[in-house]
This record gives structure tokens, sequence and C-alpha cells, in this order.
């Protein structure tokens, strides 16, 4: 029951951000207006994407290279 009373929750909020969204792409400005609703308002149970393993080696590179100029 609890767990049902959460979903039911959580569309709800999903509707308002849906219909937020709509509204803010309708009258905001396009250049600043977040492209997607999860952009506008993340929720719970929204996927999170993903670092390619590109960005995790430039992560790597960065810290180590940082780490290199701490301890000669």
């Amino acid at each position: 029951m609890i767990q049902g009373h959460q979903e039911k929750k959580v569309d709800t909020y999903k509707q308002t951000r849906l219909l937020m969204f709509t509204m803010v792409r309708l009258m905001g400005d396009p250049k600043t207006a977040p492209k997607t609703p999860e952009a506008l308002w993340e929720l719970p149970g929204d996927e999170q994407e993903k670092p390619t393993d590109e960005e995790y080696r430039e992560v790597f590179n960065r810290l180590t290279k940082w780490q290199k100029t701490i301890v000669p």
C-alpha cells in the first residue's frame, strides 16, 4: 500500500512537471529554457545519465594531474 501511494504521488508530480515544462517552453526564453522535463525538475525514479568511458578517463586524468602538482 505504501509503495502504491508513493508511486501515485510521483505520478502526480510527473504530470505537474510536464505541465510546468510546457508552460516554460511556450512562454520562456528559448535559449535558457530546459530541453527536457527532467532538466526542469528532477523526481525520484528518474533515470540518471551515466558518464561515458571517455568522461571517466577525463576526470581520472585531471585528478592525476592535480595530484602530481600537490605531491612532487
